[in-house]
């Protein structure tokens, strides 16, 4: 769910999807240090936006990241500087587990 972000805006979880159907564990290692690289960049300079994690579904080839941002277009744009092309991006909800709790 939404939290209060440093300016008390809500945050939203964002969920950007990749197609890589050839990507080895080096170059999942490179797109993930790409995209923190690329948030932290943002981060500093004051924009809300935050890399949480990715999973790679191998037999699909298919790379979904997670992002907390006040919007999509800030991840959008977090995205494009981290030059790794992107499917989608789309609006996402939590829903935690009983063990995440």
């Amino acid at each position: 769910m939404s939290e209060p972000e440093q300016g008390g805006a809500p945050a939203g979880l964002f969920l950007v999807e990749r197609r890589l159907p050839k990507a080895d564990e080096h170059q999942l290692a490179v797109a993930q240090a790409a995209l923190s690289s690329a948030a932290a960049r943002f981060a500093a300079r004051g924009d809300g936006v935050r890399y949480l994690q990715s999973i790679f579904l191998a037999r699909q080839g298919r790379l979904l990241s997670l992002f907390t941002a006040g919007s999509l277009e800030e991840v959008r744009v977090v995205n494009e500087a981290a030059l790794i092309p992107f499917t989608s991006i789309e609006p996402a909800i939590d829903l935690p587990g009983e063990g995440a709790r």
